[in-house]
């Protein structure tokens, strides 16, 4: 079973495009990704994956101050799912709807791809966690082979609102004037698993892969109904 391919509906340069196409046309079967690892799995040939989330020091002095409750992903490596990802990342600088369409574009790509590892038996290779309050997971009794980490964190309820003139408002009355969204930061890192031995990542401020907003709530406001607006004074 081939990995479904996620088409971004965003504009991007025709170059970036085909090499994209390239990516997905070269990736290996997801059957062979699964038994691949259920071979390493077999044979014993397992390894450990720790991960640390941490933010850099403020001032001087500070340690590192550690990142708990962010989502912890590891999935086997896919080129295609990989170039899925990077389309979505490119299309941050395209237009606006690239930009507030990422985080579901992201995540359409990760259930997609995870979908075709169930499909083809290997849903027990998806392991996820949550960093604790030391901004640390460990991942053990891990196949040996190349597998791909996906963390994020979401942070920030922020409400933006936006002004509308009455004219607009009544041409276009169901356009959001207050919007809540949030930040979804994501680290991205290609992890190689080795019979007996420990793979350690870390994740800060410096190698975020990607930042982008997830809308949680927009409302419109109703033009005002005739005869209720300020009244001049006589």
């Amino acid at each position: 079973m081939k990995i479904p391919r996620l088409l971004p509906a965003l504009p991007i340069v025709a170059g970036l495009l085909l090499l994209g196409r390239i990516g997905l046309a070269a990736d290996q079967d997801v059957g062979a990704l699964v038994a691949a690892l259920f071979k390493a799995r077999n044979d014993r040939a397992l390894g450990i994956v720790t991960a640390r989330v941490y933010a850099e020091p403020s001032r001087p002095g500070a340690g590192p101050a550690p990142q708990a409750s962010v989502l912890i992903h590891l999935v086997p490596y896919s080129a295609a799912f990989e170039a899925n990802l990077d389309a979505v990342r490119t299309g941050l600088r395209d237009s606006l709807g690239g930009y507030t369409r990422a985080v579901s574009l992201v995540e359409e790509s990760r259930v997609d791809f995870e979908r075709a590892l169930v499909a083809a038996g290997g849903g027990a290779l998806v392991r996820s966690e949550v960093t604790d309050a030391d901004g640390a997971v460990r991942l053990a009794d891990i196949p040996a082979g190349d597998w791909l980490m996906l963390a994020w964190r979401e942070s920030g309820h922020l409400t933006k609102r936006f002004k509308r003139s009455e004219q607009d408002l009544k041409r276009y009355p169901d356009v959001p004037t207050t919007t809540t969204y949030s930040m979804v930061t994501y680290w991205r890192v290609r992890v190689t698993v080795s019979r007996g031995e420990t793979a350690e990542v870390a994740m800060n401020d410096r190698n975020v892969w990607m930042t982008a907003p997830r809308q949680e709530g927009a409302t419109s406001t109703r033009p005002r109904a005739p005869g209720t607006g300020t009244q001049k004074r006589r």
